[in-house]
């Protein structure tokens, strides 16, 4: 037996309605923009929570959170994904200009036997010598999370890829 509804019932405007269905039937849209408005339309034409969750393929949970964003913060909140908190960044924007500018900088010049930078070489040099720099959060520094800093500022690494 269905749950009872105990909330208000959708209504659109006309212009609302067409943009629904538009979007809905659309192949270009994003699926997840396309299954919202399809619920939308779904549950304003009185089917279940239940039956719409089964028609398409997703929990009664995400039925109901779509209408409630709809009913709560309108049609354009409802069709779009709310931002969420996430982990909050490590690594401040100076500390990877410093590691950006170590990897810049000759090894020999640094009192190294080698003509260029290996991961291994440059991880270890930065840990290092990121608390001095003033920058602790480098400490623990993976030769993953270098590749990625060096990367985003188009850098190539050294040599061997160690």
């Amino acid at each position: 037996m269905p749950f009872p509804k105990r909330r208000k019932s959708l209504q659109f405007t006309d212009e609302e309605l067409r943009r629904l269905e538009s979007i809905s039937k659309s192949r270009t849209e994003e699926k997840r923009r396309t299954l919202r408005a399809s619920i939308l339309l779904d549950s304003l034409s009185g089917r279940s929570d239940e039956d719409i969750a089964r028609h398409h393929h997703v929990s009664r949970g995400t039925v109901v959170l779509c209408i409630r964003k709809c009913l709560q913060s309108g049609l354009e909140t409802a069709l779009q994904e709310l931002p969420r908190s996430g982990k909050p960044r490590q690594l401040p924007d100076d500390a990877k200009v410093w590691v950006r500018n170590c990897a810049c900088q000759k090894p020999k010049d640094l009192g190294y036997s080698y003509e260029l930078w290996t991961y291994k070489l440059l991880t270890s040099h930065i840990r290092a010598h990121c608390v001095e720099a003033g920058h602790p959060a480098l400490q623990k520094l993976s030769r993953s999370k270098l590749h990625r800093i060096l990367h985003e500022a188009e850098l190539q690494g050294g040599g061997d890829h160690q």
